[in-house]
């Protein structure tokens, strides 16, 4: 704290009255523990759905060699670090591999694959190139519309054959089957598909676009037909459920799940961070969870780090990856559009004609992910202050990332204490106002100690070799 004289001299004009440096007797102390382990993590990622995967690739006037430079900055690990594209499945004319339903679930079913998905294809398998081991999540808005009781694929409606619906005919084995071939599609043109889901945000009803509506009893009726059908086609291939709008409305979809005996039909919960934010583990015992989707949606383009605190700044989704990471265990995070011709926050690079602009939001992801790899495990980090956030990761080889957010308005100096690492070599990265995951020191480690320097409004990952 600056004393009555220093005060006084910034009153004068002579030095400034708060100089945004730490001048406190409590310092910063970090537990790093290697032995306390946690989820295995997944990655970051986007998505090109509803048509947007198009503008990626010159529907809007971006040349073929911005084409691969945009979408290299986004899954390459040593830029952007993504590793999950979600996929559409699409149930609309233009996009359906079903373009005329029978009048009966007993066919004939007559799919058609074009090739492109809508764009999606062809972005997927360029970020193929830049990620061979790319984490394809493939998932539907709604089933196709004579399956449902609303006869449509928009305007929400359920799939025939689930509790409360009074159809002619169950369409659940056709839905299931419908899912199937797209997988097949993917896999038979060399890009395989890593999880499926059936709902997105099953508990809103848009009438304007494609929706399916689902309580969690609804959901064990037509996971109780997905899940072997698909592991009778595909036993690696993971099933989600049910991409919620919230946390909190995810988890009240487990957990009548669970009460309806259907814990056992589904691999890895997923959700939306609209609604609510995470806070605690999901209801479900064993599985992984995923956000599979977000974006603030209500400002202009933003490429800031840190100006006003604005939802769709840099530091703020550094906040939200580090709340769900270290609260509800969280091992993936996708944003919503990957690239898009905008003057909105949905995208994480902007697209303009033939030039591109990059977010923020993409060096938070790349601040976590390209040094904790897909496979890492969370391990036990801990901060004795409220405004330091501190998770970390061992990658399969040994490796160690620790990434640390300082949300105070001055620097802070913090002893490091590790259990469990082995590492020699250290290298600090710095993304701030100032900088993209920016190489700013290299030290030897020596002991199990170490000490380092939190800039301001900045996140700092530490990378232990």
């Amino acid at each position: 704290m600056k004393s009555p004289i220093c005060i006084l001299l910034a009153i004068l004009g002579n030095v400034s009255a708060w100089d945004y440096t730490q001048d406190f007797d409590d310092a910063v102390t970090i537990g790093i523990n290697a032995f306390d382990r946690y989820q295995t993590m997944i990655g970051g990622g986007c998505s090109g759905a509803f048509g947007v995967a198009c503008q990626q690739f010159g529907s809007e006037g971006l040349s073929s060699v911005n084409q691969q430079k945009v979408t290299q900055i986004l899954f390459d690990e040593n830029i952007g670090a993504l590793s999950i594209l979600r996929n559409g499945i699409g149930s609309s004319p233009g996009t359906t591999i079903l373009p005329e339903c029978p009048a009966t679930p007993a066919g004939p079913f007559n799919y058609v694959w074009d090739g492109n998905d809508n764009c999606q294809f062809e972005l997927t398998k360029t970020a193929l190139e830049y990620n061979p081991n790319l984490y394809i999540y493939a998932d539907a808005w709604s089933a196709p519309g004579c399956m449902k009781t609303v006869g449509t694929e928009n305007d929400g409606g359920y799939v025939c054959g689930v509790r409360g619906t009074n159809c002619t005919h169950d369409w659940r084995q056709a839905y299931a089957d419908y899912l199937v071939q797209y997988v097949n599609y993917y896999k038979h043109n060399g890009a395989s598909i890593s999880l499926l889901g059936a709902w997105n945000e099953p508990d809103f009803n848009p009438i304007t676009y494609e929706s399916m509506l689902s309580d969690g009893f609804q959901a064990k009726d037509f996971l109780e037909v997905l899940y072997p059908t698909v592991k009778k086609a595909f036993p690696e291939l993971e099933i989600s459920c049910c991409d919620a709008t919230g946390a909190r409305q995810e988890r009240n979809i487990l957990y009548e799940i669970q009460k309806a005996g259907g814990e056992d039909l589904f691999d890895v919960a997923t959700w939306h961070n609209y609604q609510s934010n995470p806070e605690r583990p999901f209801n479900v015992i064993n599985k992984a969870n995923i956000m599979t989707e977000w974006a603030d949606g209500s400002g202009p383009w933003n490429t800031t780090w840190d100006m006003t605190g604005q939802l769709a700044e840099g530091l703020q989704w550094g906040l939200y990856m580090h709340n769900a990471f270290a609260n509800s265990d969280t091992s993936g995070y996708t944003h919503w559009w990957c690239a898009q011709q905008t003057d909105g926050d949905n995208a994480l690079i902007r697209l303009n004609g033939d030039s591109y602009e990059i977010s923020s939001r993409l060096w938070a992801f790349a601040s976590y992910f390209r040094f904790s790899r897909p496979g890492s495990v969370r391990i036990a980090a801990t901060s004795n202050v409220e405004n330091v956030y501190v998770s970390a990761y061992e990658n399969k080889n040994g490796t160690v990332a620790i990434p640390i957010i300082n949300a105070a308005h001055y620097t802070y100096d913090a002893i490091i204490n590790l259990a469990g690492v082995k590492a020699s070599k250290i290298s600090a990265y710095l993304t701030d106002n100032s900088h993209n995951v920016s190489l700013v020191d290299q030290f030897e480690l020596r002991g199990n100690t170490l000490k380092v320097n939190l800039e301001p409004r900045a996140m700092k990952t530490l990378w232990l070799e």
